[in-house]
């Protein structure tokens, strides 16, 4: 009784699954992102911006540098610094596909 249990539950495992197809199969592909850092300055507040992108990008963060730990998303973001002074921004690309693609820029800021 027992191998006969066994055996109906391997012959239902195998009857229930179909085959895999590789060709069936779609992957994505993806260009590699890459952009630098565009910005605009005005006193303690400064706008970031993708300067020419390239490659497929999907998401885009920004570390304004001061340490505050409030990054921002987007492909134009504004920020507004708390003090004057030199900061090393870090911009963040990624896509589909988890290419990733980081640069730093440093800006100065004053009031």
């Amino acid at each position: 009784m027992y191998k006969r249990a066994i055996y109906l539950l391997v012959l239902l495992a195998t009857m229930a699954c179909e085959p895999f197809d590789l060709t069936k199969k779609t992957f994505l592909t993806c260009a590699k992102p890459a952009a630098g850092i565009g910005y605009t300055v005005g006193r303690l507040d400064v706008t970031f911006f993708l300067e020419n992108p390239q490659g497929d990008i999907g998401a885009v963060g920004w570390d304004p540098g001061d340490g505050s730990g409030k990054s921002r998303v987007g492909t134009r973001v504004t920020y507004n610094y708390s003090k004057a002074g030199t900061y090393t921004v870090t911009l963040t690309l990624a896509n589909a596909c988890d290419d990733n693609f980081t640069t730093t820029k440093q800006i100065t800021v004053s009031n």
